[in-house]
């Protein structure tokens, strides 16, 4: 799917490569975090030794930085999209992914307060798949 950027993204994506000598492919904000979706394979890179990277990137942008590592395959997108959480399974049946949490405490981080993290979840998914999201 294809998308736009603005100058002021480009820039940002422009610097946190210069900073990590990883491949961004999309940069937005949230809230007051910055996220940096990087390609697959890229996440050690981005992350750089005990997180110096990811640490001289807040302090330079003056934000929290979150980076999620791509993966053409949306089941597995949506994995590093709850990274750390480990739910039971993330599985693709045709056009949703569905998520299966082991309980209900893991069901509720999966929502989030207000469904927040799942309606962040199916945002950044919707810019690369056509692809729903699911949580049972």
């Amino acid at each position: 799917m294809a998308f736009s950027l603005d100058m002021k993204t480009i820039g940002y994506i422009n610097l946190f490569e210069n900073l990590t000598h990883s491949a961004v492919k999309d940069c937005f904000a949230e809230g007051e975090s910055l996220v940096f979706i990087i390609d697959q394979g890229q996440m050690g890179l981005a992350i750089g030794s005990h997180g110096a990277n990811i640490k001289k990137a807040s302090s330079v942008f003056k934000k929290d930085i979150k980076v999620y590592e791509f993966n053409p395959e949306p089941a597995e997108f949506v994995k590093n999209l709850l990274f750390p959480l480990k739910p039971k399974s993330v599985e693709r049946q045709d056009n949703v992914v569905v998520i299966k949490a082991a309980d209900a405490v893991e069901k509720g981080k999966v929502f989030g307060r207000e469904k927040t993290n799942l309606h962040r979840i199916q945002e950044i998914v919707k810019k690369y798949f056509e692809v729903e999201v699911k949580v049972e």
